[in-house]
């Protein structure tokens, strides 16, 4: 008798064979697979992951290999993608993605945003955006529309300009109060042309100089009390005879005895031009003329840091003035001032100053344009060199020095030495830079830089705020800079509002 085995069992279609991933039958019997990324194991059954990073070493290039389950995958450094056909890691170009507000640099595996602090604008803490720039504190700095600012041209140029013309002969009576922490600058002229006669009365060394010019012949004499103590007092000059008379509050501090009238009699008229704040033509061609060739002969500059107020000329024939003043806050001073230089939150000043290999800068600020953690930083070129976390946002005045000689640097804010951000290497690497620099004379700008990329230094902000600077313990005096934008002020500063 003979058994005959008509059909096939299929074993796949009972739990699947016991298979793990795949059964296949085949007539009297049937296997097991397992899908792609894994082995069979010994049990023919079950199915283990194939750790390709491990049999396959170098299967990703410069890249790491993190295996997974039934695959890999090649990973890069954040900032990087991975190139398959290459098997390299590639940096990512942020920038193209626009993640920042205004500028952005791309560098390897990175990107930073950079916001234009001459914009009045800074990054914010998400370091994409920008934002708003906000002074820590802020300024009394209102001003009186009844006073004219002496300094408000850099050029030196005259602030206002007056010709008075008479059918009969006139002397020459002026008035004013005035006000000044400047020790030199010119306060007015009045004359003829500059081949003619004419008298400038300025400030040098704080007291009164009167210049004179009668007949081609020059003369300078100076007298009176020191003036640059910054309270009011009252000045005039009057044509008295055959002598000039100058008062302060009512006291003749000096009489001049002249040769000659002021108004020059002209096609039919008696005439006088009267400047404030400079004279009609170049400095050079003052009794003392500006000159750096001759070390003795002494330098006036004519730009002047001072405030009129209730002036008077020529028995107040001047109705002009006032109204011109009153339209241009820029002519007005600050109605209540202090020592020291103000910088409003924009510009500049620059001088070419000649250091050597070892100087110190004294910074005497009153506040800051700061953020939300609050340091004095010290860089050179890009790189941060060092640091002093600080509080001066607030009214006080605060010393900031920074003493550099051949290989060291030092940064202290009232007396706390601030800490290095760089090891000692990179250190000595920039201060090698510094020092080449250092070898001839350099620019160096204060209260704000020129228009330079925004990724060139840390800060683009303008300085806000009060400061006073010392090099090699000598004061910066402002009005001798190169340049210096017409809203710094040189020799004065508002107080700090009250009630912050």
């Amino acid at each position: 008798m003979y058994l005959v085995c008509r059909a096939d069992i299929n074993e796949c279609s009972k739990k699947n064979g016991d298979c793990q991933h795949v059964c296949f039958n085949s007539p009297g019997s049937y296997r097991c697979s397992c899908y792609n990324g894994y082995n069979l194991t010994e049990d023919n059954k079950t199915c283990e992951d194939i750790d390709e990073c491990a049999e396959s070493p170098g299967i990703c290039g410069e890249a790491e290999c993190k295996n997974l389950l039934s695959s890999y995958e090649c990973v890069c450094d954040t900032g990087y993608y991975y190139d398959d056909i290459e098997k390299v890691c590639r940096d990512v170009n942020e920038c193209e993605q626009n993640f920042c507000e205004q500028t952005c640099v791309n560098s390897q595996g990175s990107y930073t945003c950079h916001c234009n602090g001459r914009g009045g604008v800074k990054l914010s803490s998400n370091m994409n955006t920008c934002e708003d720039i906000l002074p820590c504190v802020n300024f009394a700095a209102a001003k009186s529309i009844k006073s004219l600012y002496l300094g408000r041209m850099f050029s030196g140029t005259p602030v206002i300009r007056l010709r008075f013309k008479r059918k009969q002969p006139t002397r020459l009576v002026a008035e004013f109060d005035f006000r000044t922490f400047d020790p030199e600058g010119i306060l007015f002229f009045a004359g003829g042309h500059r081949d003619s006669t004419w008298i400038v009365l300025a400030l040098r060394n704080g007291r009164l100089e009167l210049q004179l010019k009668y007949n081609g012949i020059g003369r300078v004499t100076s007298s009176g009390p020191l003036l640059n103590h910054g309270m009011w007092q009252t000045i005039s000059v009057e044509e008295m005879g055959r002598n000039l008379v100058i008062k302060v509050n009512k006291d003749a501090v000096m009489k001049i005895a002249v040769s000659g009238d002021l108004f020059t009699f002209d096609r039919g008229l008696y005439q006088l031009n009267l400047t404030v704040g400079g004279v009609p033509f170049k400095t050079k061609d003052l009794v003392q003329p500006v000159s750096t060739i001759d070390s003795h002969m002494q330098i006036l500059n004519p730009r002047l840091d001072g405030c009129m107020r209730a002036w008077n000329w020529l028995n107040g024939e001047d109705l002009t003035i006032q109204e011109t003043v009153r339209l241009n806050n820029k002519m007005q001073c600050f109605s209540v001032a202090g020592r020291g230089s103000f910088y409003p939150g924009n510009g500049f000043a620059v001088f070419n100053l000649s250091y050597g290999r070892c100087f110190i800068f004294h910074f005497l600020i009153c506040s800051l344009l700061l953020f939300a953690v609050q340091f004095v930083a010290l860089a050179v070129k890009n790189t941060v060199v060092g640091r002093v976390a600080v509080t001066v946002c607030d009214d006080q005045e605060h010393l900031v020095d920074i003493s550099i000689s051949k290989g060291q640097i030092l940064l202290t804010v009232d007396g706390s030495e601030g800490q290095s951000e760089l090891n000692n290497t990179l250190l000595e690497e920039n201060l090698s830079v510094l020092d080449e620099y250092l070898q001839s004379s350099v620019k160096t700008y204060v209260g704000g830089l020129s228009d330079v990329p925004v990724t060139s230094t840390p800060v683009t902000a303008f300085y806000h705020g009060c400061m006073t600077v010392k090099v090699d313990n000598q004061a910066l005096d402002l009005d001798e800079a190169l340049y210096k934008s017409s809203d710094i002020t040189s020799h004065s500063c508002p107080p700090i509002e009250t009630g912050q």
